[in-house]
């Protein structure tokens, strides 16, 4: 992948079906982003304390971002990286990002772990028309997590419910990450592992003992332990957690950060 040469972006102008289509997702799904997070951007784009920035892949994709200050713009070397290792779609890959700064963060003790602690993006399986982003933190990440989605890539049979379909595709999410920032180099991988697989195991510990995520009828579930459950049906056991102190509810580790 490393090897190709890099992709060029273009800038461009957020067209009226995209701005029509970032007004109407920001005024939508309160169910999952319960603090209105998308809302709150297009609100500061509105007043004009939100920068819009708009790039295009010819063919490939385009990106339209809402960016409040002091939040940087994607690294799009690497997003074009994504891209090209998605390859071309029948359309356009599509992406509108809300770029709110709201880390995922634990709640206090004893609270379950809902939407709003855990969600950052969603679309539509086995489509390219839009993919929406909501949060600064693992933009990268979420991207590869929908693409995922949108690519028709999620597992099929009745047998996969949702929180399975979900944790295979978290799985393969952080996979694709540690290929992608490893640049293909196997002991950069190793490392980035070791670093993700501990991150895991912690992140999934503090869940079980302090917000009642046990099993697959708990909602966070299938972005946390689900993880641990589909890497044992490789044959991949994470390392036991270890006793640290821990706010951040992030699902990769910062070094995955890109």
């Amino acid at each position: 992948m490393w090897s190709l040469p890099a992709l060029r972006w273009e800038p461009c102008e957020a067209d009226p079906s995209e701005l029509a289509a970032a007004e109407r997702e920001a005024a939508t799904g309160a169910e999952f982003d319960k603090h209105g997070l998308k809302a709150k951007i297009w609100a500061g784009y509105k007043d004009g304390t939100v920068k819009l920035i708009c790039k295009r892949l010819p063919g490939l994709a385009r990106v339209v971002a809402f960016l409040p200050e002091g939040v940087k713009e994607p690294n799009w070397d690497f997003w074009a990286r994504v891209f090209q290792w998605f390859g071309p779609a029948k359309d356009p890959w599509k992406v509108i990002w809300f770029a709110a700064r709201a880390p995922r963060e634990f709640p206090d003790p004893g609270q379950d772990l809902g939407p709003e602690h855990v969600n950052g993006g969603y679309t539509t399986v086995c489509s390219t028309d839009g993919i929406f982003i909501y949060r600064e933190e693992e933009a990268t990440r979420v991207l590869i997590h929908e693409m995922l989605h949108a690519a028709c890539l999620d597992e099929k049979g009745s047998q996969w419910t949702i929180p399975l379909k979900e944790a295979m595709i978290e799985m393969w999410a952080e996979l694709v990450l540690i290929a992608l920032k490893s640049r293909g180099q196997t002991q950069a991988a190793k490392r980035l592992w070791v670093k993700q697989s501990h991150w895991v195991s912690d992140t999934n510990e503090k869940a079980r003992e302090e917000h009642n995520e046990n099993d697959d009828t708990d909602y966070a579930w299938r972005y946390l332990s689900g993880r641990a459950h589909m890497y044992a049906e490789y044959g991949i056991i994470l390392p036991a957690p270890r006793q640290i102190e821990k706010r951040s509810l992030r699902f990769t580790h910062p070094d995955l950060d890109a």
